[in-house]
């Protein structure tokens, strides 16, 4: 010791890397678009909170003066509905959904790097078949041979474009739109993760 007195000698601390090894950092085209999308989406997650806050509070002034709005429960819901599908797309891009981890956890580290990008494999092939399916939903081709929306509709008896809000006085679709968009963003998240989880084991290799 510096002062001279005897002491037990205390063995070295082991190095922070030993104890937790960090994933290597993957940066490309993909990761550095899903992170740009992630800002903005994150900008509109928390304006949408702000939103759905206020409606709540103005309802219950409204209310308590007598002369409540009828259309803010519903402009409320809507805007949480799109609120929760844009935060959902961030935590694809974070990996904070709520998982089992049981097999991850006693596996070693690469068979554990295999499942997660065989994880995002299944992640990416969801959104494909959603994809799909929102295609034939929205039918844009459809919607442009047809002479208008309301042909369109008697035509094919998706009344998807012309179904209106029961208070707030448009179309229901303006809040649908959120789907495709949410589609397509979780998409180029999980593409995202699955090329930075095949990078690193490539590396590892």
């Amino acid at each position: 010791m510096s002062n001279g007195q005897s002491g037990p000698d205390f063995p070295a601390a082991a190095p922070a890397v030993a104890m937790a090894r960090e994933p290597v950092a993957v940066t490309g085209p993909l990761q550095n678009l899903s992170d740009r999308i992630v800002v903005v989406e994150k900008a509109l997650a928390g304006t949408a909170v702000a939103v759905v806050f206020a409606l709540l509070i103005t309802n219950v002034v409204t209310r308590a003066l007598g002369a409540p709005f009828i259309w803010i429960d519903e402009l409320a819901v809507y805007v949480m509905i799109a609120g929760a599908f844009i935060g959902a797309s961030i935590a694809i891009r974070a990996r904070e959904h709520i998982a089992v981890t049981l097999l991850g956890d006693v596996l070693g580290e690469r068979p554990r790097a295999l499942l997660g990008v065989a994880v995002d494999l299944a992640v990416i092939l969801f959104f494909a078949i959603l994809a799909v399916l929102q295609w034939h939903w929205w039918d844009p081709a459809g919607v442009l041979r047809a002479e208008s929306l309301t042909a369109y509709s008697a035509a094919t008896f998706n009344f998807l474009y012309d179904e209106p809000t029961t208070t707030i006085g448009i179309r229901k679709a303006w809040f649908w739109s959120v789907l495709p968009l949410f589609c397509l963003t979780a998409l180029v998240h999980a593409l995202a993760n699955m090329t930075a989880g095949v990078a690193r084991l490539r590396g590892a290799a």
